[in-house]
């Protein structure tokens, strides 16, 4: 009886210490290129994923603030998804085939070209 006590015990005190592992939720800013509505759109729709609580993209700045959690997705994961619908961010640039998929009106490489 004794050890099913202490076996009791150490499961509980196991789960417990897995769910002190909590997660952790931050909060990063990044630039993002990008220069109209459609984009912002865009952008803060490809942040629409598991893991994110939040994604704002200021046109004015470029700048997209991103609240998430570290154990759902990375901040590397986090660029990608933005280069894979077109756009460059501070630490990736989108392919060339990815950003020509994009609308003419939010090429913001050949705006930058002017």
């Amino acid at each position: 009886m004794k050890s099913i006590k202490i076996f009791s015990l150490y499961i509980i005190l196991t789960s417990s210490s897995l769910f002190s592992q909590e997660k952790e939720v931050i909060k990063i800013a990044f630039k993002v290129e990008g220069i109209c509505g459609m984009c912002e759109e865009r952008i803060e729709n490809a942040l629409s994923v598991k893991g994110v609580k939040s994604a704002d993209w200021d046109l004015q700045t470029n700048v997209c603030t991103v609240v998430y959690r570290t154990d759902k997705i990375s901040e590397e994961e986090i660029h990608k998804l933005l280069n894979e619908v077109g756009h460059d961010t501070e630490k990736s640039k989108a392919s060339e085939e990815q950003y020509s998929g994009i609308h003419s009106c939010c090429r913001y490489r050949e705006e930058q070209d002017h």
